[in-house]
């Protein structure tokens, strides 16, 4: 094959030299070279079906081509057997092909007839996506193929790029979810808090032929339970009458997504904390809701004031205090100074050598505690990875964690939400590090009322 593509090269090359000569086409190339069918994108080629109830059309496109592709051709589309199939594909590559069967496909013709002017030929093949997701269930295991190949009495066609072998992936059931999930929280100090109008944006997955409409609603108080215990968060739900949002959204044949707006009213929350609105997906006219996005989480925090620390005191179970100016002490995440930082025991300190870290924090009089912020120790020994916060009354006993965090490692003062807790103490558990067994902190803050 390669010398007679090589030998017909050479001969269009001489023909091209030889404009005027008495050489003509006939001589210089052989017949079968005059008019090539090839397919194009041929070989294999992966298919994704959507169960829509609609055929899905795939269309194969046979081109002409050769030294005088003004000539007339003639060509048709066949499909391999299984015994072909098995031969050619299965047992060579030692997968379990199946050929999809003829009640699940049909083409839009298998005789294709080129005229002089015609330099390409398209046919559809229409796939019957129930029916193939019927032959998917019955045989889970096999990989279902449609193998169509070119041929021609007549004329020539490349043995090379003659065959399309349509695999199918899967038959998916078109979704509407939420496109993006935002992970942002967005923080108003308390008192503050303005009219809010967020707009999220819902989509189908697929491109969309038909009326769609959503039903949506706010998803139960559980699911903010889960995402706590998932998250390590404590949000709350927002507070009834402070928000609002069409609960019917269209999606009108032609587009993909649309926009939902949702109105929070700030003047509503009266209690700092972290709050969330789950907005849910509840049900769609057509077709399935995602199960994965169908829920988008608002997230807003409301800030209290940042305390005055003026004569609170720090200790801890571990703590270098041996340094210069006693840096590493559990009291320099009070002294305001991004400079200086606690740090666990490395040489010759007092406490324990490895985690958990405890730092216990006396405010000197009761707080309600409603967020904590942290700032890593600087330098490049960012740290401090994962942990608790507790709140008591006598520094003895602390109860449950009213919070988790888990800190970045950049020098940001990142702010963690608790369960409003009322106390005078502040034990801030270290679970782990990002630094072996070394952790520290530059600066502790706390807020409340």
């Amino acid at each position: 094959m390669r010398k007679n593509i090589i030998y017909l090269a050479g001969c269009l090359m001489l023909l091209s030299a030889c404009n005027n000569s008495k050489y003509d086409l006939e001589n210089l190339v052989p017949q079968e070279y005059h008019k090539i069918l090839y397919v194009n994108n041929s070989g294999k080629q992966e298919m994704t079906l959507y169960d829509t109830g609609e055929d899905y059309t795939y269309t194969l496109s046979v081109i002409k081509t050769g030294s005088d592709p003004t000539l007339t051709a003639n060509a048709q589309i066949n499909v391999l057997s299984q015994e072909e199939v098995d031969q050619l594909y299965s047992n060579p590559e030692a997968v379990n092909y199946k050929v999809l069967s003829e009640e699940s496909f049909s083409l839009e013709t298998a005789d294709l007839v080129f005229t002089s002017e015609d330099h390409s030929k398209s046919v559809n093949v229409s796939v019957n996506s129930t029916k193939v997701k019927a032959l998917i269930e019955s045989n889970p295991e096999a990989k279902w193929v449609l193998p169509l190949r070119v041929t021609s009495q007549t004329d020539s066609v490349n043995a090379a790029k003659n065959e399309l072998f349509l695999q199918i992936t899967g038959v998916v059931t078109p979704n509407v979810g939420f496109f993006v999930q935002s992970e942002e929280v967005k923080g108003f100090l308390f008192g503050e808090v303005p009219s809010i109008t967020e707009e999220i944006e819902i989509g189908l997955d697929t491109e969309n032929k038909w009326d769609l409409s959503c039903e949506l609603e706010i998803e139960s108080a559980d699911f903010i339970a889960d995402y706590n215990d998932e998250n390590g968060t404590v949000f709350q739900m927002m507070p009834e009458g402070s928000y609002s949002f069409d609960e019917l959204v269209s999606l009108p044949a032609g587009t993909t997504t649309s926009k939902l707006n949702v109105t929070i009213d700030g003047s509503k929350f009266t209690i700092p904390g972290d709050y969330m609105l789950p907005v849910k997906i509840k049900s769609v006219s057509q077709f399935a809701v995602s199960a994965t996005m169908n829920v988008y989480p608002i997230k807003i925090r409301v800030m209290a004031k940042e305390l005055d620390r003026t004569g609170w005191t720090g200790t801890a179970n571990s703590e270098e205090t041996t340094g210069e100016g006693s840096n590493g002490a559990a009291n320099k995440v009070l002294d305001g100074d991004l400079g200086t930082y606690w740090h666990s025991i490395w040489q010759n300190g007092s406490g324990q050598r490895g985690l958990p870290y405890e730092i216990v924090l006396d405010a000197k009089q009761n707080y309600t505690f409603t967020q904590f912020a942290m700032v890593q120790r600087g330098g490049g020994f960012t740290d401090t990875g994962s942990g608790e916060f507790y709140v008591s009354t006598d520094g003895n006993d602390w109860g449950e964690p009213v919070g988790r965090f888990t800190m970045k490692q950049n020098t940001d003062k990142q702010v963690f939400g608790i369960i409003p807790t009322t106390g005078r103490y502040v034990k801030i558990r270290i679970l782990s590090s990002y630094r072996d067994q070394n952790c520290s902190l530059s600066e502790v803050y706390a807020y409340g009322k």
